[in-house]
């Protein structure tokens, strides 16, 4: 994750309007691609230290936000450092921290969040290497939101 992502990918910074239903505010310039993903496209929002890779889900027929955050935190994995759940709010908001080491790569810090609307569901990654940037990691996180700009 280290390093500035070269200059030939666009930049998006503030608000970024992912899909017609769901949205993100970035705090910093972010270099933007997107990769293809077990679940179709994903979209990957990258700067020196921080990447944040995001697939978003449709809500099924008979689905509710509540229900899918359900399954979602039943699949948690059994090495969760820490684990945030807010029902209070709108949207619906789940997560979990992981310290990982990749095969291929050094250790990371990763917060894997869920966040739950009427139109759907967002599954987004974020990656990063000092642990002290779980407060950028989360303040990305909250700012998704599936009121359309």
């Amino acid at each position: 994750m280290s390093g500035e992502p070269p200059p030939q990918y666009p930049r998006v910074r503030g608000d970024y309007q992912m899909t017609p239903h769901w949205r993100v505010t970035l705090p910093d310039d972010y270099a933007k691609r997107f990769e293809k993903g077990e679940q179709g496209t994903d979209l990957v929002l990258w700067r020196s230290g921080i990447t944040c890779w995001t697939t978003i889900y449709n809500q099924k027929e008979g689905e509710t936000p509540k229900a899918t955050l359900e399954w979602r935190k039943a699949n948690k994995p059994k090495d969760v450092v820490q684990e945030f759940e807010f029902r209070e709010s709108k949207p619906l908001r789940y997560g979990y921290l992981l310290h990982e080491t990749p095969p291929d790569d050094k250790e990371r810090w990763a917060l894997y969040t869920c966040t739950f609307g009427e139109s759907g569901h967002v599954v987004m990654a974020i990656y990063f290497d000092r642990q002290q940037d779980l407060e950028i990691a989360k303040k990305i996180w909250f700012s998704i939101t599936d009121a359309p700009k």
